[in-house]
């Protein structure tokens, strides 16, 4: 196979894989999963049980005073520092994509990662 034969198919592969990965944008599973982190650091033993993470097991990893002050800037409020804020999988739904759960009963223009 001559060279520019081989880039050619190299390249098709490649945007190939590229318009499929489009297709289906990364959930924060799929990061977790990235990182090392397996299924039973946040579903515990028995992962077919489907049960949510509490807060509190997400907090083992993620430091709700460091997510207070990355979010600090966020408009018009901070969404880790709500006086009602205490369950993460509420908004960052880890098998799906995340949900703005506080525009239930406020308007609060945000996205949710």
């Amino acid at each position: 196979m001559k060279t520019y034969q081989f880039l050619t198919l190299v390249l098709s592969l490649t945007f190939s894989a590229s318009i499929f990965a489009a297709d289906k944008p990364l959930m924060s599973a799929d990061m977790h999963t990235a990182k090392g982190v397996p299924c039973s650091a946040c579903h515990g033993d028995n992962p077919m049980k489907n049960d949510l993470p509490t807060e509190t097991q997400c907090v083992v990893c993620h430091n709700k005073a460091a997510l207070v002050e990355k979010t600090k800037n966020v408009k018009p409020m901070n969404p880790h520092n709500a006086p009602h804020n205490n369950d993460c999988a509420a908004c960052h739904r880890q098998h799906e994509p995340g949900v703005n759960y506080c525009n239930q009963c406020h308007y609060l223009d945000f996205k949710v990662k």
